[in-house]
């Protein structure tokens, strides 16, 4: 079979009037900041061997509290028409993820006391 040539139309190229979402972009940088946290608190509490200070639960429920907001912000933001869904999807799936490890250390450390 002949290969067909590719045209003008067969390209990648998408012209759209879409733009990035401010609010989403902030909501996507603030997401790493308690992804950041979280990496701290597990590894502080892994070197004490689980007997972590009051400030690491502090810490813990302060990440989860930001993780709500950004994926509400991320969730609202990517409702929206004419924005590009890639960063608030990214965002929501990142606060996601960070609600379920924080979910999990909480757990693991009621089910361990």
């Amino acid at each position: 079979m002949r290969k067909k040539k590719k045209g003008r139309a067969d390209r990648n190229y998408k012209f759209t009037k879409k733009k990035h979402s401010v609010s989403a972009a902030a909501a996507l940088f603030l997401s790493f900041l308690p992804l950041a946290l979280f990496i701290y608190a597990v590894s502080l509490s892994y070197m004490k061997n689980g007997q972590a200070p009051e400030k690491i639960g502090c810490v813990g429920i302060a990440s989860m509290i930001a993780a709500v907001l950004t994926l509400r912000v991320s969730i609202r933001e990517a409702r929206k028409e004419n924005v590009i869904k890639k960063v608030p999807v990214t965002g929501a799936v990142l606060s996601v993820l960070m609600l379920a490890g924080w979910t999990a250390v909480y757990v693991l450390g009621w089910i361990a006391a």
